[in-house]
């Protein structure tokens, strides 16, 4: 009898250690997954944010025709070096999904179009600018779509 109740009692401290890991287990998991998707909300809200700056740099520029050609053409090219667009895309992409990181690109690549029309002298109601300025627009209403599934609570 004495065999049985050490037993008992042993199995008891095994299950209940045992499950005291478990549930450690879960909550760390679930408090890294939470820490994970504030750092991937808060790199996206930055290249949002640099993406929208340049862009309204690069707005600014096709809207000054008082300016030379040249000048319009400084003012959008230093549009996205100013404003960090490639290094906060690089770094969203070391942390979102290929989906998310394609659609950053895609963004990205949209602004660069924007920023070419009005570089090669065009203004912001001519056709080209205003094709680029929406294709650019769309892209990033779905990278921003494409941001808020991944960061949806799962």
């Amino acid at each position: 009898m004495e065999w049985t109740a050490l037993a008992a009692a042993v199995l008891g401290a095994v299950i209940g250690v045992g499950s005291t890991l478990v549930t450690d287990r879960v909550s760390w998991r679930r408090d890294t997954r939470e820490r994970d998707r504030g750092t991937l909300r808060t790199v996206a809200a930055q290249f949002l944010e640099a993406l929208t700056e340049a862009r309204d740099a690069v707005s600014d520029a096709s809207r000054s025709e008082h300016l030379p050609v040249a000048e319009r053409a400084q003012l959008a090219r230093a549009s996205t070096s100013a404003q960090g667009v490639h290094a906060k895309q690089y770094q969203l992409e070391l942390l979102a999904t290929p989906e998310v990181a394609e659609s950053a690109r895609d963004a990205s690549y949209g602004l660069l179009l924007y920023r070419d029309a009005v570089v090669a002298g065009h203004l912001r109601d001519d056709p080209e600018c205003t094709q680029a300025r929406r294709a650019f627009r769309e892209a990033r209403q779905k990278q921003m779509t494409d941001m808020r599934s991944s960061l949806a609570p799962r």
